[in-house]
């Protein structure tokens, strides 16, 4: 059988994001498969982007892939990789919560990462189907413990 290509993810980072947490995130999703490609954003159209970095992808499959290549040990590396990134430094002066954004290609579906997740939003973002919300935006629920859509159910 053929080998498929591999899945592309287009990065684009905040012009504020440091080089150490650009390489971290794309080192990361290049070890888990995905060829990706990078940007920097400044403001769009005169408006401050309110999120740190999109990754635009073709979500769903990466998901499952991840799923299958780490087995048991998947959320975590999700954690580290996603949720390092946003982790401050030592010493950085407080500033307002920006997330990371996954987008999917083939639904729009947009999974906004804060830092800090638990373990377990991120073994639901493994199961979560993305077809069933396209072009909605989905969050995580701290009190309830589950993914949302704005506005609805995931």
């Amino acid at each position: 059988m053929a080998e498929l290509p591999p899945m592309t993810a287009h990065v684009y980072f905040d012009a504020g994001t440091g080089e150490a947490e650009r390489k971290s995130l794309t080192d990361g999703l290049a070890g888990l498969g995905l060829r990706t490609y990078s940007a920097t954003l400044g403001a769009l159209r005169g408006e401050t982007l309110t999120w740190l970095v999109l990754v635009v992808l073709p979500l769903s499959g990466f998901l499952q892939n991840v799923g299958q290549i780490l087995a048991q040990d998947a959320c975590t590396a999700l954690k580290r990789i996603l949720g390092g990134v946003l982790r401050r430094a030592p010493g950085e002066p407080p500033a307002p919560p920006r997330p990371l954004l996954l987008e999917d290609t083939h639904s729009a579906t947009r999974i906004l990462v804060e830092a800090d997740l638990p373990v377990a939003a991120y073994q639901q973002l493994l199961e979560l189907d993305l077809q069933s919300c396209p072009g909605r935006t989905l969050s995580y629920d701290r009190e309830r413990n589950c993914w949302h859509a704005a506005g609805g159910h995931p």
